[in-house]
């Protein structure tokens, strides 16, 4: 009999814990959107980039697409400087000229860039040959100046043993 009356508390509880779930790290990544919402996040190894705290101090930089030059520059810069704290650097030349897929191979060169400065490390596909990055744009709209998508890679720093893994990206923009 007891047993019965201990019933319907375990199901209580049990739905509780359902309604109880811890905020995950890709929670934190603004929603992927199309709207100029001018966003982006990711996760640099597993953590949400930008942080909470640093949401409101994120600088597009000189991030936008012209004559087949894509190029997203954006990082949380120290106060009062134009030095980065951390941040992501995608620059891609005359290979994106509308939405869609795209795998950008690191062949070593400089034409292409992928970047990361992650806990004061500089992180860069120049040091990454072989790997790729991928890029989903969902819009470019170069009427009205709208870069939207996805992106992740990873890239070595300088010393060729110490990696970054972006992942899960997000960016939309509206440029100048």
């Amino acid at each position: 009999m007891s047993h019965i009356k201990l019933l319907p508390l375990l199901v209580s509880l049990s739905c509780l814990s359902l309604y109880c779930k811890k905020e995950s790290e890709e929670d934190k990544l603004p929603p992927a959107t199309t709207v100029g919402a001018q966003t982006i996040g990711c996760l640099m190894n597993g953590h949400a980039w930008p942080s909470k705290e640093d949401k409101e101090d994120i600088d597009f930089l000189g991030s936008g697409y012209a004559k087949g030059i894509f190029e997203l520059d954006c990082a949380v810069l120290y106060p009062g400087t134009s030095s980065r704290r951390t941040g992501v650097y995608i620059r891609v030349k005359y290979k994106i000229f509308g939405p869609g897929y795209y795998v950008i191979p690191f062949d070593g060169g400089i034409s292409d860039a992928f970047k990361a400065l992650y806990r004061n490390v500089s992180y860069d596909s120049y040091f990454t040959n072989g790997g790729y990055a991928i890029l989903n744009i969902t819009r470019l709209d170069t009427i009205n100046h709208y870069m939207a998508g996805t992106f992740e890679y990873n890239v070595y720093a300088f010393t060729k043993t110490d990696m970054v893994k972006v992942t899960k990206g997000r960016f939309d923009y509206k440029y100048n």
